[in-house]
Order: C-alpha cells, then structure tokens, then sequence
C-alpha cells in the first residue's frame, strides 16, 4: 500500500475506532450517578463515617474511632486527581481504588490506641485517623 493511500485509509478508520471507544453523552444537567455502596461486609447497625475525597483532600481530614469498635469508612471521590484515585491505611494494610463519584465503604476494626494515616496511593495527601480506648 503505498503511503498516501495507507494515510487515507487510516484517516477514514479512525471515527470508527474512536467512536467504539467512547462512552455515551449524558443528559446534559443530569446529575452525577453515585453507584451503590461497594463491598458492603458489615451489618446496618455498624457505624459509618462518610469521607468526601475532593480537590482539598480528605474531608473531614480528623477521624475518631474506638479501639475494637467495628466501623465502616465511606469514601467518595469527587475529584479528578490521579493523587486519589486510591488510598491507603498502611498500618492496617488496606488499599482501596477509589472510583470517580462512587461510594466505597471500607469496614475497619482498630486494634490499637493511637494514630493512624490515611493517605493517597501516593502518601502525598493525608489524614489522620484518632483511636481511642472504648
């Protein structure tokens, strides 16, 4: 095939291969879909604390928890920041991927009194999770 040929022919493809991937337009002013709770491992009764992930950060960026108390963290992420596309609680050895506008809860038991992080993938952007005895 010779080159302006194979340039044409790569020209009138590419709407077709663009197209099949890409996704639908939404309505336009429709808000935001907020999929369902993820992994969702723990009983109605179980305290849940919700976590904005935004363009700041973590909202609130101070968590208090009990020492042996269950509790669910609920994260949504609202941003587009590759920074928190994930986080991280490296004491407790979770890392979660942290879909846009989709709520994920992570269920967490604290063990032990004292301070822990939680962070982006990254560990660029923190907060600070409190426990405190029972």
């Amino acid at each position: 095939m010779t080159r302006p040929l194979f340039v044409a022919a790569l020209a009138l493809s590419l709407p077709l291969v663009s197209g099949a991937c890409s996704k639908p337009a939404e309505a336009e002013g429709a808000p935001a879909a907020v999929s369902p709770p993820v992994e969702l491992a723990a009983p109605a009764d179980v305290k849940r604390v919700d976590i904005a992930v935004t363009d700041s950060g973590f909202s609130p960026s101070t968590i208090e928890l009990k020492k042996g108390e269950p509790v669910v963290l609920r994260f949504t992420r609202t941003t587009k920041s590759e920074c928190l596309k994930a986080i991280a609680i490296p004491d407790l050895k979770i890392e979660k991927d942290l879909p846009m506008n989709t709520q994920v809860e992570v269920a967490v038991t604290p063990e032990k009194e004292g301070k822990m992080v939680l962070q982006c993938w990254m560990a660029m952007i923190k907060a600070t999770i409190n426990v405190v005895g029972s």
